[in-house]
C-alpha cells in the first residue's frame, strides 16, 4: 500500500513526488554549482533548450536572486505551543474576521518587510514558466532547504494536515495556521509552487494568514511561484475577495513580479507524434470488431512498453492504494510502473483530487480505455478527467488511451450524441450565423485556438474554461515522443 503524508506535514517525503525534467535532473549536481544564467547557457549550447530572448531576460533576475541566496541564513523558527493556538475568541469570530471589511484589509496590517524577495512568474500557457522554475530549483545553493510542488497538491496537504491537527488535539477551534507555517518554514526555506491559483474561499481563508507569516522576516521563507494570472487577478470575483487583498499585497511586496511575454508556445512546436492515442479511422465505428481488435492490441502493446523496466513483469488486479485512510482500488496494474483503468472506472465515480494526486505520484504511466464522446451532460466526468490529467502532467506521467475520436473532436453537443456514447448522428447544417469565438478571452488573452474556446464554452466559469483548454493543450504535448521518452525516474 502507498500512503500520502500522515501525521506531520512531512515535506521531505514529498520530495520524491516532484518532477524535475530528465534533461535537468541528471545534471543537478553540476547545476548546483552554477547560476541559473550559466545553467541556461549550458543547456542552449547542448541543444537542450532554445535560446529565447524573452526567457533570457528573466534568467538574469533569477541569477540575481541566486547570488543573494549564497549568503542567506534563514531565521530559526520555533514551534508554537498548543496552548498558544487555542483561540481566545470563538471560531465564528475568527471566520468573521476574514470576511470583515475593516481597516485590517489595508497595507498597514502587513508584517515588517523581508529584504529577501522571491519570484512570481506569470504568463500564458506553454511559454516556459515551469522550465525556468525547474532550472532555478536545481541551482539553489545546497545549504538551503527547498521544495518544489504543484500548488494544487500543496493545498490538498494543507487542508489535510489542518484537519489532522484538530483531531489530534481534540479541538475544532484550534488556530492551526501558525503551526502549519512553522512546520513549512522548518522544512523548506525556498518554496517553489507551479501553477499558483486561488479558486475557492476555503483556500483563500487559509492562504491569507499563511502567506502573511511565511513571507515575513520571522519565518524567512522565499517564494518562487509560476501562474497564468497576475497577482492582482488571483481569486478574481471570489467571495469577499476584498479580504484576500492583503495576501496579494504581501506576495507583490515579497516577490519580484515578472511577466513572461514570450510569443512562442513551446507546446505547439512541431514534434514527432507517437501512437499513444488510439481512435477509429474515418468511416470505422469504435465498437466494430475490427477497431475493438485494434484497441486490444494497442492496450497490450503499451502496457508491455510501460512495464518494460519491471524485472518480474507482475500484473495485479484490484491493487490497493491508501489515500488518507481510505482504500483506492486500481483495477489492473504493475506497481509502480503502469496502472490501467476504463474511463468509467476513472471518472464515472466520485473520486476526489487527492485520489488522482495519489495515482499520479504512485505510477509512472497510465492506460485509459474506452473514452467516449463527451458533452455538457457529463460535465462532472469531464472535470474529473481534467483533474486527473493535471496531476499526471505535473509529475510528467505518461498516458496511452483508446477513445471514440481524437481529443480535439471528442467534445460534442448533446444532441449530436447517440445513445451508446461512441457514435454521433450526422451533423445537421448549422442555421444562421455561427459564433466564431475570435474575441473570446481564451483566444485573445491566452492564445488558444478558436475551436478550443468553442468547446470550452460548455463550462460556466472562467477557471473551468481555462482548465479545459489547458487540458487539450497538454494532451497534445503528452502525445509526443519527446514526452513519452522522458519518463520520470522512480
Amino acid at each position: 500500500m502507498y500512503s500520502l503524508v500522515q501525521g506531520r506535514l512531512n515535506y521531505s517525503r514529498l520530495k520524491v513526488l516532484t518532477y524535475i525534467p530528465r534533461n535537468l535532473f541528471h545534471y543537478s549536481n553540476r547545476l548546483n554549482l552554477q547560476s541559473p544564467l550559466e545553467a541556461y547557457n549550458s543547456k542552449v549550447e547542448e541543444g537542450r533548450l532554445n535560446d529565447d530572448p524573452y526567457q533570457r531576460k528573466i534568467i538574469t533576475n533569477l541569477s540575481k536572486l541566486h547570488d543573494k541566496l549564497a549568503d542567506y541564513v534563514p531565521p530559526k523558527v520555533e514551534t508554537p505551543t498548543i496552548s498558544d493556538l487555542k483561540p481566545k475568541i470563538g471560531l465564528r469570530k475568527i471566520i468573521g474576521s476574514f470576511f470583515s471589511n475593516s481597516s485590517n484589509n489595508n497595507s498597514s496590517s502587513l508584517p515588517p518587510e523581508h529584504n529577501m524577495k522571491g519570484i512570481y512568474l506569470y504568463g500564458d500557457v506553454g511559454c516556459g514558466k515551469t522550465m525556468l522554475m525547474d532550472l532555478f530549483y536545481v541551482t539553489i545553493p545546497e545549504h538551503l532547504t527547498k521544495k518544489r510542488l504543484h500548488f494544487h497538491q500543496f493545498m490538498q496537504h494543507l487542508h489535510k494536515r489542518s484537519h489532522l491537527l484538530k483531531l489530534e488535539h481534540n479541538h475544532e477551534e484550534l488556530d492551526v495556521i501558525p503551526l502549519l507555517a512553522a512546520e513549512i518554514a522548518q522544512e523548506s526555506t525556498i518554496l517553489c509552487f507551479d501553477e499558483f491559483q486561488v479558486t475557492d474561499v476555503a483556500d483563500a481563508m487559509l492562504l491569507r494568514r499563511l502567506m502573511m507569516l511565511l513571507l515575513s522576516p520571522d519565518y524567512g521563507v522565499i517564494l518562487f511561484a509560476t501562474s497564468n494570472r497576475a497577482p492582482d487577478d488571483l481569486y478574481i470575483n471570489g467571495i469577499q475577495r476584498v479580504s484576500f487583498i492583503p495576501c496579494i499585497q504581501q506576495i507583490k511586496r515579497q516577490t519580484r513580479v515578472i511577466y513572461l511575454n514570450s510569443p512562442t508556445d513551446y507546446r505547439k512546436l512541431p514534434r514527432p507524434i507517437s501512437s499513444v492515442y488510439c481512435f477509429p479511422k474515418p468511416g470505422v465505428k469504435y465498437l466494430s470488431k475490427v477497431h475493438q481488435a485494434n484497441c486490444k492490441k494497442h492496450i497490450q502493446q503499451w502496457y508491455e512498453y510501460f512495464n518494460n523496466e519491471n524485472d518480474n513483469k507482475d500484473v495485479h488486479t484490484d491493487f490497493t492504494l491508501l489515500v488518507w485512510g481510505r482504500k483506492l482500488n486500481v483495477p489492473k496494474s504493475s506497481f509502480p510502473y503502469v496502472a490501467q483503468y476504463t474511463f468509467e472506472e476513472l471518472c464515472g465515480c466520485p473520486m476526489a483530487a487527492g485520489d488522482y494526486l495519489t495515482l499520479a505520484n504512485s505510477f509512472q504511466s497510465f492506460i485509459i480505455s474506452d473514452i467516449p464522446y463527451l458533452s455538457i451532460d457529463v460535465r462532472d466526468k469531464v472535470r474529473r478527467f481534467i483533474i486527473f490529467l493535471d496531476a499526471v502532467y505535473d509529475v510528467h506521467g505518461r498516458l496511452a488511451v483508446t477513445c471514440a475520436a481524437p481529443f480535439k473532436d471528442l467534445f460534442v453537443e448533446p444532441e449530436n450524441l447517440m445513445k451508446d456514447n461512441f457514435l454521433l448522428y450526422k451533423k445537421q447544417q448549422d442555421m444562421g450565423k455561427e459564433e466564431t469565438f475570435q474575441d473570446d478571452e481564451l483566444v485573445v488573452k491566452h492564445g488558444f485556438d478558436k475551436s478550443i474556446a468553442k468547446k470550452a464554452s460548455m463550462f460556466a466559469n472562467d477557471e473551468e474554461k481555462f482548465a479545459f483548454a489547458r487540458a487539450l493543450s497538454r494532451l497534445s504535448q503528452m502525445s509526443t515522443t519527446d514526452w513519452v521518452d522522458n519518463v520520470r525516474s522512480i
